[in-house]
């Protein structure tokens, strides 16, 4: 009798936890897009302390890697653990670059970091999505 009530209960704590997961997924990729839609804002304002702000969001969301978890399909040998792990740092750097370079006063080279964090962002998506 308690094992017919126990496995229900697994069941639905087993759902729950998948479900946490993909929430704290969704919730980590919106907030990487606000930190993009922020750092895009303080380059055209020309603002540093709005693009500071961005990319504070970009590298706080990017170290919370199980966001980045990809699970494997069957018959590949895809790493997803350490693709996430490559990509949380591609874009911590790539977010640190660009704060350097606007400070410098090279805004041109703070856009050009800003397209490549992008393009990161995309290269991740079409694995992810499948594009």
């Amino acid at each position: 009798m308690k094992k017919m009530i126990l496995l229900p209960l697994l069941a639905i704590g087993m759902i729950q936890a998948a479900d946490s997961n993909e929430v704290n997924r969704i919730q980590t990729m919106q907030n990487l897009e606000k930190g993009l839609s922020t750092i895009q804002k303080g380059l055209m304002y020309n603002s540093g302390s709005i693009l500071i702000k961005g990319v504070n969001e970009i590298k706080r969301n990017a170290q919370d890697i199980n966001a980045f978890d990809i699970k494997n399909e069957k018959g590949t040998q895809f790493n997803a653990k350490e693709f996430a792990e490559r990509e949380s740092k591609a874009i911590s750097q790539l977010a640190d670059e660009m704060k350097i370079a606007y400070y410098k006063g090279n805004q041109n080279r703070a856009l050009d970091t800003y397209r490549r964090l992008q393009n990161q962002c995309l290269a991740c998506h079409k694995i992810v999505r499948k594009w």
